[in-house]
């Protein structure tokens, strides 16, 4: 309820005024002290305060303010914010990058996607025309071994962390007292590598300790093995197949579809002779003998279930039907295959004689590849589907022989690079048991694994997607290795790790790979190296195709 009076202390108050409450009305004396406490004198009012003062306080309140700000600002000078976006990146849209993926002997091209400097997906590089910009399924994989929590995240000694500090006094350590030595008591285990920084490396290696074992291994091999070459033609020289040029082809247990080194150029080859558009279009036809399934005998025409080990003995029945002599036929004792269908093989040979083409497995015994050379020889093959180019001669010890030195006490430090011998070394070494006769073991790695425990030093290895390096094609085209991201963990390349110990001074990777690749090339440096870069290949880097003469004894030793 409220009531319209005149207020009793304010008769000049124009018009009506509304009272709040009895005390209000009557204004008592506890009415009043309530409403002094609420609102001190002067507090609704700013008479005798004039614009200057107002002004005065309220420039005073913001200076106040901003130094109160200027202790929250965050450090620019070390941080940088996403308002200020890195060079060429845009968000939401990913960034490519050539690169390639190092695999024993050979490389495959790569594009490398990346968002917002991390690369999340592998393609095949279109620029690198054999592959077509086709890939395998473990490149497109491999990228799930950079996230890998598992892998190896920082270097030890004897269990314990170590820092980069002394990763790289104890590596210079071994540079200096292995060069007074000339290298005697050292020793090292490496894996396959078709990078040609690394094979330049390796020949410091060899000039700064002459007396010291390098010794390569590789589990498994999926290359023809160069030593039937040499036998057969007196050079270092590898098979290169043109599947799309034979109308005939015998497999030798050989899944040049599926696994072998070249089968992602192969695969298209071979599918191009299978290409009908028309009744008339000719199609090639396959024979293939194997021990086990694989995605090439699915593609056959005709194929023959065989033992592996029997494998020798197939190959030299064939051979001698082709070229019409008795010379292998020691070599087919105790084959049991119809003779028919190595007749009938033979004669498709026969009957496509620069047309046809003959491929042993990687996997198969040098024996078996001399059998296939001697046959693509006979039938004019060589320079019509199948080329050999020269490669640099294999200038490595065997893990044999470095058995056989650790036997000997020779051995006192041994640097294992890459690989996991203490795992897949040949049985009868027992290889574990070697290591253990070895007083200082250095193992450098991506992951912590057997290897690692027969050593007393451990270094971290770096990704190929967070590492500089190169690599060669089956054909030896030069391709890239260009880091997508920094190093996630305190690993080291295998570059940097050669460099220092070769005694090197400059062991940048990007230094030594871009003075590798330059020096091949010739030419203005930084247009070659640009391009090289950019396009993810070197141009006119591939092996020289060479004439070669088949030495007709070869095969039947």
């Amino acid at each position: 309820m409220k009531r319209v009076v005149q207020h009793p202390e304010s008769s000049d108050i124009n018009g009506p005024r509304y009272w709040r409450s009895l005390g209000d009305l009557t204004q008592s004396p506890g009415f009043k002290a309530q409403l002094e406490r609420e609102f001190p004198e002067g507090a609704d009012s700013i008479e005798g305060v004039d614009r200057r003062n107002f002004l005065k306080i309220m420039a005073a309140s913001f200076a106040l303010g901003g130094i109160g700000l200027a202790g929250c600002r965050r450090p620019e000078k070390h941080i940088l914010p996403y308002g200020k976006s890195v060079e060429a990146v845009i968000p939401g849209l990913p960034l490519y990058f050539a690169t390639a993926m190092p695999l024993r002997r050979a490389a495959i091209p790569l594009l490398a996607e990346t968002h917002q400097g991390r690369p999340t997906k592998l393609e095949g590089n279109p620029s690198y025309a054999s592959y077509g910009g086709t890939s395998t399924l473990l490149s497109q994989a491999v990228v799930l071994d950079l996230y890998d929590p598992d892998r190896a995240q920082t270097s030890s000694r004897g269990g314990s962390p170590i820092d980069a500090a002394a990763v790289a006094d104890l590596l210079a350590g071994i540079s200096r007292d292995f060069a007074a030595t000339q290298g005697a008591g050292l020793a090292f285990l490496a894996d396959s590598s078709s990078s040609p920084t690394r094979a330049a490396l390796v020949a410091k290696i060899k000039a700064r300790y002459p007396k010291a074992v390098w010794a390569e291994y590789e589990p498994v091999q999926d290359e023809a093995p160069v030593e039937a070459a040499q036998a057969c033609f007196g050079k270092s020289v590898k098979p290169l197949y043109r599947f799309n040029k034979a109308s005939r082809i015998l497999s030798l247990d050989a899944d040049f579809i599926g696994s072998e080194a070249g089968s992602l150029a192969w695969s298209r080859q071979f599918a191009q002779g299978r290409r009908v558009t028309k009744p008339s279009d000719p199609m090639n036809r396959l024979y293939i003998a194997e021990s086990g399934f694989s995605l090439t005998g699915g593609m056959a025409d005709h194929r023959l279930r065989l033992a592996s080990s029997h494998m020798l003995a197939l190959a030299a029945a064939i051979a001698g039907e082709v070229l019409g002599t008795t010379n292998f036929e020691p070599l087919t004792r105790g084959l049991d295959v119809s003779k028919d269908w190595i007749r009938e093989c033979a004669a498709d040979l026969r009957e496509n004689k620069g047309k046809s083409l003959v491929i042993a497995g990687a996997h198969q015994p040098a024996q078996v590849h001399a059998i296939a050379h001697a046959i693509n020889a006979f039938l004019g093959n060589i320079g019509h589907t199948v080329d050999f180019v020269e490669i640099p001669a294999p200038a490595a010890s065997s893990i044999r022989e470095l058995s056989a030195a650790i036997d000997a006490g020779t051995v006192k430090t041994l640097v294992l690079i890459n690989g996991n011998p203490a795992y897949n070394a040949p049985a009868d070494l027992n290889f574990p048991l070697q290591l253990a006769k070895v007083p200082s073991v250095l193992r450098y790695g991506y992951y912590v694994d057997e290897s690692s425990a027969c050593a007393q030093v451990h270094l971290a290895a770096t990704h190929f997607l967070e590492s500089w390096g190169d690599a060669r094609t089956v054909e030896g085209v030069i391709m890239p290795i260009q880091p997508m991201v920094l190093p996630l963990f305190s690993g080291l390349s295998e570059v940097e790790l050669l460099a220092r110990l070769a005694g090197e001074a400059a062991t940048d990777a990007y230094t030594l790979v871009h003075a590798t690749v330059t020096g091949i090339a010739g030419g203005d440096a930084r247009k070659v190296f640009e391009k090289f870069l950019h396009d993810g290949l070197l141009e006119g880097s591939a092996y020289p195709v060479v004439s070669v003469r088949y030495n007709e004894k070869a095969a039947a030793k």
